[in-house]
């Protein structure tokens, strides 16, 4: 899904009062203005307020990049301005939310789970894989995608080598954590033909000045570098 799409969603909502995490602090949508790129809206107290893209963008990013966003952490501060777009967020049908150490955390659904303009908090089973997911991307000190033909023998050959099990995650995908690192083993069928058979390193980029092929492991969208030796995905 493009952030374009999300914009469309996010008009499906206007008229609607969207419910707030926060007690208290409901907001109603009342117009998409798509050329100054800003959702306009009236706060709970009737002020009549508008926000940019860019903020939802960023929130968006995030969500698409790791388990969950502290909308929060994503804007850099706190307080009532920030809580506008996180509902906004929060009350499209495939954006649970949950606390985590107190803070209120979103997470992107494979698919909807409730109506537009309605809040959703996540059970508590699926919350708790999240989080654990979350703990690990924090102690995560650098991500290496071993892309391969054959994934059994690979990971046969990894886990021969180093004594350390993998862990399957999907069809044709495994990961193992080492000191701090996260050692990701791909299928090639399960990659575009443009991505080649090797190793991988992830990093983060300016994304927008780079042309590649897209590439999705794991629910995350990377960009594909690979040039002079150096096989990077480029974190979105």
């Amino acid at each position: 899904m493009t952030f374009d799409e999300v914009i469309n969603d996010i008009e499906k909502m206007v008229g609607l009062e969207l419910e707030s995490i926060k007690p208290g602090a409901n907001i109603t949508l009342t117009g998409i203005d798509r050329e100054a790129k800003r959702i306009e809206l009236v706060t709970y107290a009737g002020k009549a307020k508008t926000r940019p893209f860019s903020e939802l963008k960023k929130i968006w990013d995030k969500l698409c990049s790791t388990p969950a966003a502290h909308v929060d952490s994503v804007l850099g501060g706190s307080g009532s301005s920030r809580n506008q777009p996180e509902t906004v967020m929060a009350n499209l049908p495939y954006i649970e939310w949950f606390f985590m150490n107190g803070k209120k955390h979103l997470a992107l659904m494979k698919e909807p789970t409730h109506d537009y303009g309605t809040l959703y908090k996540m059970d508590e089973v699926a919350a708790s894989e999240i989080k654990d997911n979350l703990m690990k991307a924090e102690n995560t000190a650098c991500e290496v995608v071993i892309v391969t033909e054959d994934i059994k023998a690979t990971a046969a050959a990894y886990e021969r080598v180093t004594g350390l099990s993998l862990k399957p995650v999907s069809p044709g995908i495994y990961e193992q954590y080492n000191d701090k690192f996260r050692f990701i083993f791909v299928s090639k069928s399960n990659l575009t033909d443009q991505v080649e058979v090797g190793t991988y390193t992830v990093v983060g980029g300016k994304v927008g000045s780079i042309t590649g092929t897209s590439v999705s492991i794991i629910d995350r969208e990377f960009l594909l570098f690979n040039e002079g030796g150096l096989q990077l995905l480029i974190s979105k």
